[in-house]
């Protein structure tokens, strides 16, 4: 029907074809960002969350703590709190060190009063916690470089009374 009305010729033909194109092209890219805008927000895994700075690699001071070199690892991560200064994660760490292995109360103590000034309710309710339980023996980090003794539940001696002994033999 349109080729009839244009008539059948070479140049028509290729003229209506290169129309069509075009006309598809301009259609399909705001078309497919569209589509795909819609589907990055549907199948997104990531957090819709920018960062400024990316987030500490913490492997590295991981890394030294476990190798037993705490004061390179404790520096590792003073380091990143001067560009991280409201990272929790951090803090857990410079904590696990002082009151842990270095057993630095003092240092431990400067570390929460400067997270208390820089961390939100949640992050001061959580040092504070991880302190307290490290001080008070239910928390042990980086036990395995032997800074404490844990202490051993020891179960006392339950006497059986005479009346009872010999009721709980097994039957022969």
């Amino acid at each position: 029907m349109v080729l009839g009305a244009i008539g059948e010729s070479p140049l028509a033909i290729f003229l209506l074809v290169s129309a069509g194109l075009l006309v598809a092209i301009l259609l399909a890219l705001p078309t497919t960002d569209w589509v795909s805008q819609k589907m990055a927000d549907v199948l997104s895994f990531f957090s819709l969350e920018k960062f400024r700075k990316p987030p500490p690699l913490l492997s590295k001071g991981d890394a030294l703590a476990m190798q037993g070199r705490v004061g390179d690892a404790f520096h590792v991560f003073r380091q990143y709190l001067k560009v991280h200064p409201r990272n929790l994660e951090i803090y857990s760490r410079l904590i696990d060190l002082a009151f842990g292995p270095m057993q630095d109360v003092e240092l431990g103590d400067a570390i929460i009063a400067f997270g208390v000034k820089r961390l939100d309710r949640r992050g001061r309710r959580v040092i504070k916690r991880r302190r307290n339980a490290i001080l008070g023996g239910e928390l042990y980090p980086l036990k395995h470089l032997g800074w404490r003794e844990e202490a051993e539940y020891v179960h006392p001696k339950v006497e059986i009374p005479e009346e009872l002994k010999g009721q709980f033999a097994p039957p022969s």
